[in-house]
Parts: structure tokens; C-alpha cells; sequence
């Protein structure tokens, strides 16, 4: 049987100053956030952003994402301020029960590179108000 070498084994197989690799990417620990929000009705308007969990520092590397609601009519953005959807994009809330795909958010790094648009703060974006309802979102991380 034939065995290939993933790029971070192979560096890791052959490390050398130069090529020393981000804990955070190769045995880092990983952390979690759980936040839960519960709308009211005195929430009006089109869209609603809520901040969940605390501001994630520099370097961290989100794994996964999964959201827990029991709303219906309503969709949902996982993301931040640089980008609202870059974990989950437009999840019908009374499907969300354990979504992780984040495919296009998969490993991202927050990098805090534009201060107008923070990428550390984690945004739960409603496509309208969800009053009265309760969600729960859980993000797995790493960061060294």
C-alpha cells in the first residue's frame, strides 16, 4: 500500500528554523464558544446582527461551527463584520439543528487585517426579527 504525505506532515517529517509550523495549524488545543440569544419582540426591522461569544484574538483558526434554532421563516448568516456569511450562508433556521459546514470558512484565520471591519467578533445575521425565539451557536477554535 502506497502512503501519501499531507503538506504539513511532510514539513513536520523535515522541520528545519525556517519552516516551523503555527502550533494553532499542527497539535494545537482546540477551545470552544457556546453564546445563546433569545429574541424579543421589540425587535423590528429587516435584519438583525447579534454579537456572539467574546472577540477571538488574532491567529485563531476557526474548526467549526454549529447553530441550534427553532425558528421558522427566517434564515441565518454565521460570519463577522469582513465577511457576515463566511460560516454558514443563508441557513434556514428550522433546519439549523447541527450545521457545521463551513466550507468556505474552514480553517480561517483571523487575521484583523481592516479595523472598520473586524473579523474577530463572531455575527449571527437574521434575514428578519426572531422574536421570542431562542438560539444556540457553538464554534470550536484554535489558537497558540
Amino acid at each position: 500500500m502506497a502512503y501519501g504525505k499531507g503538506a504539513n506532515r511532510t514539513i513536520a517529517d523535515s522541520i528545519t528554523p525556517a519552516t516551523v509550523l503555527d502550533p494553532g495549524v499542527f497539535g494545537g488545543n482546540v477551545r470552544c464558544i457556546i453564546d445563546t440569544y433569545t429574541g424579543t419582540t421589540a425587535e423590528v426591522g429587516d435584519t438583525l446582527t447579534v454579537k456572539m461569544g467574546p472577540e477571538l484574538p488574532k491567529g485563531t483558526r476557526v474548526l467549526w461551527v454549529s447553530m441550534m434554532c427553532g425558528a421558522t421563516g427566517v434564515t441565518a448568516d454565521v460570519g463577522d463584520a469582513e465577511d457576515t456569511n463566511r460560516y454558514l450562508d443563508a441557513a434556514a433556521a428550522s433546519a439549523i439543528t447541527s450545521t457545521g459546514d463551513v466550507a468556505t470558512g474552514l480553517a480561517y484565520e483571523v487575521d484583523m487585517t481592516t479595523a472598520a471591519t473586524p473579523d474577530n467578533q463572531i455575527l449571527v445575521t437574521w434575514s428578519a426579527a426572531v422574536a421570542a425565539v431562542s438560539n444556540t451557536l457553538v464554534v470550536l477554535y484554535t489558537v497558540e
